[in-house]
């Protein structure tokens, strides 16, 4: 069966947990990529209207540096929660399930650990930004304001890291993503 998002479907949603991260990973999976998008037209608007002598978009270039940090943090969700991040399991992967599952649930609450931490140092950083009215150059935007859009998706990767730790340390319970 294939999943909305085109990959082979394995996640098969045990509980309600397991469903609802899904949902929302999969919501800001599609908000990136439709931010993604918006970049890329601005992008091309200014591009082709700078050759053709019109100008380019005023500060397309600071848009597209908080828009892509923005963008990039909507996708880090979904893949924890399938486990598609990068690691190294040259060591781990031909070992048994029972070894192979502590091995990456101490991993993913690791992983957890640092994105609760990396949420939290965001969080004031958007706040520090904010009490000193910091913006971009050309447009002036506020930097608090992209800062605080990095924080939702670093929070829902942190929860589903620790989901994943969790249905590690239970044998019984299918790991989102897992190939087995």
């Amino acid at each position: 069966m294939q999943d909305p998002m085109g990959l082979p479907h394995e996640l098969v949603e045990h509980d309600r947990v397991e469903h609802y991260l899904i949902i929302a990973g999969k919501a800001m999976a599609v908000s990136g990529g439709v931010l993604f998008v918006a970049l890329i037209i601005m992008s091309l608007v200014s591009i082709i209207g700078r050759k053709l002598g019109f100008g380019s978009v005023n500060g397309d270039i600071e848009l597209m540096q908080a828009g892509t940090a923005v963008a990039a943090t909507a996708f880090l969700p979904y893949c924890t929660l399938l486990g598609e991040h990068i690691k190294v399991d040259f060591f781990t992967e031909n070992m048994r399930d029972s070894l192979k599952r502590p091995i990456d649930g101490i991993a993913e609450l690791l992983l957890g650990g640092v994105s609760v931490l990396l949420a939290w140092r965001t969080i004031l950083s958007a706040f520090e930004t904010y009490e000193s009215q910091e913006v971009t150059t050309l447009v002036s935007l506020p930097l608090w304001i992209p800062t605080a859009l990095l924080v939702p998706g670093i929070v829902l990767m942190a929860v589903c890291a620790f989901y994943r730790a969790y249905a590690s340390f239970h044998p019984t319970k299918k790991i989102p993503g897992a190939h087995q």
